[in-house]
């Protein structure tokens, strides 16, 4: 599976504000922009890199958007439920989509390659979106696998937490999984409820 081409729009309507959304160029255009002034200002050595650079994050912004959107257009309305049947999972091409119940309510969308890099920057896709992510804890196994725990806000949706898990393949020989779990109970886990599995859960997730 590959990123979307910058300077298409997306041929699935996607969830922004209540409303459809369609994911352009222009979206493309301020996404790198934003992201070439934050990586010249932290790394002013490199600033020649930065176009290449966010040119290929947009990429993976643009592979995730169509997940992105199934996850907020499947979140249910403050102070509604989450209805199982809404989750169409056509849009999803290339996804293994699965319905979480009764006391877990919500989704897991999941991924899986072999010898291929995870293709997708989900958090951002939601940002995109006007999606607000609070981070609630992060694991991690070095810089190739881990665990982000999020608080995701956006207008006309109830809160619920996302987990985003990833294993990205070191070599040809290995495998890359990536998995996007959304718990639309309502509610959120902390912190200290994270650690309890042992892990040292840090509050801040690495860039």
């Amino acid at each position: 599976m590959r990123a979307l081409v910058i300077g298409m729009t997306a041929t699935v309507s996607l969830w922004a504000g209540g409303a459809a959304w369609a994911q352009t160029a222009a979206d493309g255009d301020a996404y790198i922009a934003q992201c070439r002034g934050e990586f010249s200002a932290a790394y002013p050595n490199a600033r020649a890199q930065a176009d290449s650079i966010c040119t290929a994050q947009w990429e993976e912004v643009a592979a995730a958007g169509p997940m992105a959107g199934a996850l907020l257009a499947w979140a249910p309305a403050p102070g509604g439920a989450f209805n199982p049947s809404a989750a169409d999972a056509r849009s999803l091409r290339g996804l293994e989509v699965s319905v979480n119940r009764p006391t877990a309510p919500g989704v897991t969308i999941s991924w899986f390659r072999n010898g291929e890099p995870i293709p997708f920057r989900l958090e951002d896709a939601l940002r995109v979106r006007g999606a607000e992510l609070t981070p609630i804890g992060c694991l991690s196994f070095g810089a190739s696998e881990g665990h982000r725990v999020y608080r995701v806000a956006a207008a006309g949706k109830a809160a619920f937490a996302l987990t985003i898990s990833y294993r990205s393949a070191a070599v040809a020989s290995q495998s890359s999984d990536f998995s996007a779990i959304a718990d639309y109970s309502g509610r959120t886990p902390t912190l200290a409820a994270l650690r309890r599995d042992g892990n040292d859960w840090s509050p801040a997730c690495p860039a």
